[in-house]
């Protein structure tokens, strides 16, 4: 939890300080921005989650995620109440905060390999932890947790957060909390 605080008080404290300034991008150009490979919903990309897993596979694993372009011109500069204009930043802030969250996405990529990976689970159940959140870019379904069987036994999978864009589905991260 504190991660995801310290992420959302970076954003919130870059336009305080005034490092950001307004953009006043099109509303047309802003519905055609597009997330690539992503899924039609929350439960096909929990499907591929679960199969990358499954299948240990690393490369399926990360595609599931924002690339570096969908988070700086979707994520970061679309973090603003909606109906307001998308944040630019400096281009070392914006280089910053994707490095930020990238690291630490790569280690909880190999973590929940490592503790989930090479077993066909069932799903029980899909929560938001934190709800569901608004964004001039995106809509930000926050904190995914999962309900899910594994031969008879109770599992519990708690990953980040999901973005949607024009009902388009990503991870924006794995960081869980």
């Amino acid at each position: 939890m504190t991660r995801v605080i310290w992420c959302t008080s970076f954003v919130v404290m870059l336009g305080v300080a005034g490092l950001g300034s307004r953009s006043m991008m099109p509303a047309a150009a802003r519905a055609a921005q597009t997330l690539d490979a992503s899924a039609s919903s929350v439960e096909a990309l929990v499907g591929r989650l679960l199969d990358a897993l499954e299948k240990k596979d690393l490369d399926a694993l990360r595609k599931l995620r924002v690339t570096e372009s969908e988070y700086k011109g979707i994520i970061l500069a679309g973090h603003v109440p909606v109906g307001q204009p998308f944040r630019s930043f400096p281009a070392e802030v914006v280089d910053f905060a994707w490095k930020t969250l990238n690291t630490k996405s790569l280690y909880y990529e190999r973590y929940l390999l490592q503790q989930y990976g090479g077993r066909s689970y069932e799903l029980k159940d899909v929560r938001f932890e934190r709800g569901t959140a608004e964004f001039a870019g995106y809509r930000a379904h926050k904190q995914l947790r999962l309900s899910l069987e594994d031969d008879g036994s109770a599992v519990e999978l708690a990953t980040g957060s999901i973005a949607e864009v024009g009902g388009q589905y990503k991870f924006a991260s794995f960081i869980r909390d």
